[in-house]
């Protein structure tokens, strides 16, 4: 999508996604509720097996989506099998609560550090997994409220502050951005670590560790613009209004390149979309 480079989708993008897709379609489990994927280890790495992890299913409906839709672009087939596993996979939903539960065996009442890993949330973002409107404020909501017991671990704790941006929550967002990436900064040469340097001081230091550093910058590259990049021109690319943490004025990348142009992303909070603004060649 990015840059529009048929050759690298033929020749290096699609043997990928093919195997992907069809590695998902050997794993799913057809049941009266849909398709089901089932004994799978999630972000939390349970010590036991689940069915049906949330961020599993998400993302494979995804990744699904996007190989189907290039098999049509290249004239490849499978691409309705693929779009029938897509629209089928089962995703585990507390209708009462309007939340998405982490797995099949998941409990609201469930406590520890793998009941508060927001699994669930990584599905909504960077999967953009779609969602009515209440069940995904009702998922960031349940996930953020027990959070606190989860974030200084890594990788999902940068992508907490986006989260809260999509409720609203501006001093949220600059919270969860502090407590689930500014913590985890070592001076005095700013390496990001594995774990907060604040609530995990005695860990070993490890870094620079990239999950935390490409999940920050997904968070301000992707989440807080509502940049999602699709097959459709790039003006639709941008989805959401801004919500920028609070003392934030604006996320500004002076250049980048899409789909072989320069171009300028420019996203002031309280806009209605970002804009990218492409140089005219």
């Amino acid at each position: 999508h990015a840059t529009g480079d048929e050759d690298y989708l033929r020749e290096t993008a699609w043997p990928v996604l093919e195997g992907v897709a069809n590695w998902l379609v050997s794993r799913a489990v057809k049941t009266e509720r849909g398709y089901e994927i089932k004994q799978v280890i999630g972000v939390a790495e349970q010590t036991d097996p689940v069915d049906n992890n949330a961020y599993v299913n998400m993302a494979a409906s995804m990744v699904l989506q996007e190989a189907a839709a290039f098999a049509c672009r290249l004239k490849r087939p499978d691409a309705d099998r693929w779009n029938e596993l897509a629209r089928g996979m089962y995703l585990p939903v507390d209708t009462d609560r309007r939340i998405i539960l982490n797995h099949d065996r998941y409990s609201p009442a469930d406590k520890g550090v793998a009941a508060s890993t927001p699994e669930a949330l990584a599905g909504l973002f960077p999967f953009n997994y779609p969602v009515e409107g209440p069940l995904e404020r009702g998922t960031i909501e349940f996930y953020l409220e027990r959070a606190g017991e989860f974030v200084g671990y890594p990788m999902l704790s940068a992508l907490l502050g986006t989260h809260a941006a999509r409720l609203g929550d501006r001093a949220g967002a600059l919270h969860w951005f502090e407590k689930g990436y500014a913590d985890f900064i070592e001076d005095p040469f700013t390496e990001t670590n594995e774990f907060s340097r604040k609530r995990f001081p005695d860990k070993p230091r490890t870094g620079p560790f990239m999950a935390n550093l490409g999940g920050f910058l997904m968070s301000c590259l992707y989440g807080l613009t509502g940049l999602q990049l699709s097959s459709a021109e790039p003006a639709e690319w941008l989805t959401r209004p801004v919500v920028l943490p609070h003392g934030w004025d604006a996320i500004e990348v002076e250049q980048l390149f899409v789909r072989g142009r320069p171009a300028r992303l420019v996203a002031p909070h309280g806009a209605a979309r970002a804009t990218l603004e492409m140089e005219r060649l």
